[in-house]
């Protein structure tokens, strides 16, 4: 069975971490295509400085992600268990091995074709339930993802036997764009690139358009750096479309 990460932000791009190891060692990143997802700057995150990273959401699929599959198929329980143990080691560094999640987030799964539900559905339950005592965000108490299965851009559903990925805990009240612009801009620690790395590697949101235009107009200084260029170039180009 093909199993794929759904990412929707850092770990897609981040070389920190062991996150680049990560991506070399168990995943096709040749092979990643865009899918549509329900994801939004959602969680207030301490380590970077206050700011919002990304986030899931129910039945909002109107932002862009990275599907990336694995190098391995899954044909048993435990093959799953190891693609989602490592997936949780390169979210969270200083994990203990075997861990799944954390106050801040969790892994959950989503198996799409009836061989993937009918070989794992009951024994990832099982082990969902044995790691962790309850849900997180968009993963029920079973493990599961609700969310609906990802689509291409082309509207049709992305070609893979299970998904994997991690949602992470969202402030109660979801946050309005000038409020997750002013954070970038209110921080001097670097983590604006977040945002600019996430555009330049096409991890999109409904809101990119209205958060650039805060940004754009207040002008802060990390504006001139070249590492954000080519995701400066194309907000830009997209504002100006939208004239």
């Amino acid at each position: 069975m093909k199993c794929g990460i759904l990412i929707i932000g850092s770990l897609y791009w981040d070389k920190e971490n062991g996150r680049d190891d990560w991506r070399k060692r168990r995943l096709d990143t040749n092979a990643s295509i865009p899918v549509r997802v329900p994801i939004y700057y959602g969680r207030k995150s301490a380590s970077r400085g206050n700011t919002y990273t990304m986030t899931f959401r129910r039945n909002d699929p109107s932002g862009m992600a990275a599907l990336v599959p694995c190098q391995r198929e899954i044909e048993t329980i435990e093959d799953l268990k190891d693609e989602v143990e490592a997936l949780w080691k390169a979210e969270a560094p200083n994990s203990q091995s075997g861990t799944i999640g954390s106050g801040w987030g969790c892994v959950g799964a989503l198996l799409g074709s009836d061989e993937a539900r009918e070989a794992l559905a009951e024994a990832w339950k099982i082990h969902f339930r044995t790691c962790r005592t309850e849900g997180l965000s968009v993963v029920d108490a079973d493990g599961n993802l609700d969310i609906s299965w990802p689509e291409t851009t082309n509207g049709t559903p992305a070609e893979l036997d299970v998904i994997l990925a991690t949602a992470t805990k969202p402030i109660t009240v979801p946050p309005r764009a000038h409020s997750v612009a002013d954070a970038w801009l209110s921080q001097s620690g670097g983590y604006e690139r977040y945002f600019l790395e996430n555009v330049r590697h096409g991890i999109r949101t409904f809101d990119d358009g209205e958060i650039w235009q805060r940004i754009e107009k207040r002008a802060p200084r990390w504006l001139t750096s070249e590492d954000y260029a080519q995701a400066i170039q194309a907000l830009r180009a997209e504002a100006a479309g939208h004239e």
